[in-house]
């Protein structure tokens, strides 16, 4: 598959992403300025498909790849598949890749649970502003290696509990348990080192009454 790649002027994302860089930098505590990340805008859905080299469902609108690429979907084809969709919600979105790329660096690609890969990228993008206020947990520890599971997806839960990590812990505590990942190979070692560092269980009765 061969692809005609030109560099765009963009004033909005330009500036979006360079107020996102320094928000983020700064919260996982990294000064990213060599070979830093690079967006790629494409125009539709079929290019979308293309790229991926796959059909692809709707909610699917950019993902990050690498350790400094990340692709989004055109803001106008995005508003002709969502029609409530914002500026705002797209400057959240194309943060809340970079913020992936941030995550890969400060774990050494070690494992996440899907639920913490984009709870983080949630949280630090402000999409938990957007979001109706959660209740208590549910469906958060489904999505250890799928995105969805039946009709549930982790975009919902994932963010505010890492909101209740930073807020009720600290964000010190966070950023030192992201790079603990760094030798963590599975879900059995990563559950360990989540009670080694924050003395509770996953499990939903122990992360609601925390929630609380």
């Amino acid at each position: 598959m061969i692809f005609n790649i030109k560099q765009k002027k963009n004033k909005f994302i330009e500036e979006n992403y360079e107020s996102s860089m320094k928000e983020l930098g700064e919260f996982y505590g990294i000064n990213w300025v060599i070979n830093q990340p690079k967006v790629f805008i494409i125009k539709d859905r079929k290019d979308v498909e293309n790229v991926r080299g796959k059909k692809t469902e709707k909610w699917i609108i950019g993902w990050a790849y690498g350790f400094n690429h990340i692709y989004i979907l055109d803001y106008d084809q995005i508003k002709k598949e969502r029609k409530n969709f914002s500026k705002k919600d797209y400057q959240m979105f194309i943060q809340h890749e970079l913020s992936h790329l941030f995550s890969k660096i400060i774990t050494k690609e070690g494992y996440q649970p899907v639920w913490l890969w984009e709870g983080v990228a949630i949280y630090t993008s402000g999409q938990n502003e957007i979001k109706i206020k959660l209740e208590k947990f549910n469906q958060l520890l489904s999505f250890y290696e799928d995105h969805k599971v039946g009709k549930e997806n982790v975009y919902y839960e994932s963010g505010f509990f890492v909101q209740m990590l930073v807020e009720k812990f600290g964000k010190a505590k966070f950023i030192k348990f992201l790079k603990s990942l760094q030798k963590i190979k599975n879900r059995k070692e990563f559950d360990n080192l989540f009670f080694k560092i924050y003395k509770f269980k996953l499990n939903y009765k122990e992360i609601n009454k925390i929630y609380g």
